[in-house]
C-alpha cells in the first residue's frame, strides 16, 4: 500500500536531486580561454605576467617566447580566464590557428610604432577567417616609447577597439584587467 508521503517522496526526490546537481554546476568554476596574438617583441608574455604575477617590477628586456606562454586570472568566484599566447616569431605562426580555436576573445598586442601597427594589420587580415565570430580587442603597447602612435590612431588602422598600455608598468595592471573583464562581459556572465 502506498502512502501520500511515499508517493510525494518518489516524485520530489528526483527533482530535489536535480536541484542539488544544478546548484553544484552553478558553483563550479568556469574557465574561459583568451588568446593573445601579435608579432614577436609586442609584449604578449609581459602582458600575461602583468595580469597574473604580483611582481612589483617587470623586466623590460626582450626574451622571445619559446613555444607558448600562459597564465590565469580570476574574474569572480565562478570565472577564471586562461590567457594563452604562442610565440610571435614567424616560425610559430603555423600553430596560431589551432591555438586560437576555442577562444572566447582574442587580444591582439602590437607595439605602437607605425611599422609594427601595419604588420599587425596584416596579421589581422591573414587570420580574418579564424577570427571570424570572435571578440577582438587590441593593445597598443609600449606607449612610453618615442614615436608611439596614439591608441586612437592604432584603432583606426586596425579596425578593432584599442587600448593603450605600457605592459612593463605594474600601475597598468588595473587597465589590463579591465580590458579583459569588459571584453568578456557581453560574452559570458560575470559578476558586476
Amino acid at each position: 500500500m502506498f502512502s501520500i508521503a511515499s508517493i510525494t517522496h518518489e516524485i520530489l526526490q528526483p527533482i530535489l536531486s536535480l536541484n542539488t546537481f544544478n546548484m553544484e554546476l552553478t558553483l563550479m568554476t568556469q574557465y574561459v580561454k583568451v588568446a593573445l596574438m601579435g608579432s614577436g617583441y609586442a609584449g604578449k608574455s609581459t602582458l600575461i605576467k602583468l595580469l597574473t604575477d604580483r611582481a612589483p617590477k617587470l623586466e623590460a628586456n626582450y626574451q622571445p617566447t619559446a613555444g607558448m606562454s600562459c597564465g590565469t586570472i580570476t574574474i569572480d568566484s565562478g570565472t577564471k580566464v586562461s590567457l594563452i599566447e604562442m610565440g610571435g616569431q614567424s616560425h610559430f605562426e603555423f600553430l596560431w590557428s589551432d591555438f586560437m580555436r576555442g577562444s572566447k576573445m582574442v587580444v591582439v598586442v602590437t607595439e605602437s610604432n607605425p611599422k609594427a601597427v601595419l604588420q599587425t594589420r596584416q596579421l589581422l587580415e591573414r587570420y580574418k577567417n579564424q577570427l571570424n565570430g570572435m571578440k577582438i580587442i587590441a593593445v597598443a603597447n609600449k606607449q612610453d616609447l618615442p614615436g608611439s602612435m596614439r591608441p586612437e590612431s592604432v584603432q583606426d588602422l586596425l579596425g578593432v577597439p584599442t587600448v593603450g598600455m605600457v605592459a612593463i608598468d605594474p600601475k597598468q595592471r588595473l587597465t589590463g584587467y579591465k580590458l579583459i573583464v569588459n571584453g568578456l562581459r557581453d560574452i559570458i556572465q560575470v559578476a558586476a
